[in-house]
């Protein structure tokens, strides 16, 4: 039986608030992990973490498995899109930008996910506001891109558009998913996250080595940062706020989670702060606050 939603409290919000802490969070816990790890090998560690995790808490909760072909055939396509994808991509571009820079780049896929809808859904159209808050959110991502051009030739360009395909990328396996809602999120988010993991353990021991033989202790605490907390304790925390609160009222860490990208790199790096960062970030949450208003 269906929960009805109810008004987010100072709790709710608070767990809004932890959840794009989390996962802005998570570029800062990327760069850390580069010093040890090569981006296939963070990409595994963090899924298989994660579906580890996830596994154990659809067990406690008593979530069933999905079933049918057609969801299975679903369910590895977003594995493939929302996790594998994503999670290399971005710890491959990390290597040339910023974790700061990253988590605003990775914003793109919160607006080409309206457009995506656009032309997938009934209920998310196109309309003035969006279109105006689209544009205002790819300037304040071009600040970044053309600022670093000007300053820095293309060496970085390519890490970059990684971050942004990541992004894309996201914003696809986000308008897939929604054939997935009618599925116990939890078992969901578990077995999707497990068939990434058959993409990129193999790729990870053909191409890296993700069982170096000297790792430091900072690198491990990335790792399971990534996997226990900015993955499956997190997707838990996202479950819980849509059943109390709605999707809508969770589609808000989109403000959050390019804005603690910022914060938590500008406290552990003293350069990660410069002011096409800010100006980019600025213009990203405007842009999405505009887009929030045609919704």
């Amino acid at each position: 039986m269906l929960t009805a939603i109810r008004r987010p409290s100072l709790f709710d919000v608070s767990r809004l608030v932890f959840v794009g802490a989390v996962w802005g969070g998570a570029f800062l816990f990327i760069s850390i992990a580069l010093q040890d790890f090569g981006p296939v090998s963070i990409a595994t560690w963090r899924v298989t973490l994660g579906a580890a995790v996830l596994i154990l808490i659809a067990l406690v909760l008593g979530q069933k498995l999905p079933t049918g072909s057609r969801n299975w055939r679903l369910i590895f396509i977003v594995g493939f899109l929302n996790s594998a994808v994503p999670f290399f991509l971005i710890s491959w571009g990390q290597q040339a930008i910023s974790s700061a820079e990253s988590a605003l780049l990775v914003a793109m896929g919160t607006f080409v996910s309206l457009l995506l809808s656009h032309f997938t859904s009934d209920d998310e159209r196109i309309n003035t506001p969006r279109v105006i808050g689209v544009s205002i959110g790819f300037v304040g991502v071009m600040v970044l891109v053309i600022w670093d051009l000007i300053e820095s030739g293309t060496g970085n360009l390519p890490g970059q558009l990684a971050v942004m395909a990541a992004g894309c990328s996201y914003a696809t396996s986000s308008v897939i998913s929604r054939r997935l809602m009618h599925l116990p999120m939890i078992s969901t988010s578990a077995v999707t996250m497990t068939s990434a993991c058959l993409y990129m353990i193999p790729l990870a021991f053909l191409l890296e080595d993700p069982l170096p033989p000297q790792v430091s202790s900072s690198s491990i605490i990335a790792l399971v940062y990534l996997g226990v907390i900015g993955t499956a304790l997190a997707f838990t925390l996202r479950f819980f706020i849509i059943r109390a609160n709605g999707a809508v009222f969770m589609s808000q860490v989109g403000y959050l989670v390019p804005l603690f990208g910022v914060i938590w790199s500008g406290l552990y790096f003293a350069d990660a702060i410069n002011l096409q960062t800010l100006i980019s970030l600025a213009m990203i949450l405007l842009g999405i606050a505009v887009t929030r208003k045609g919704s």
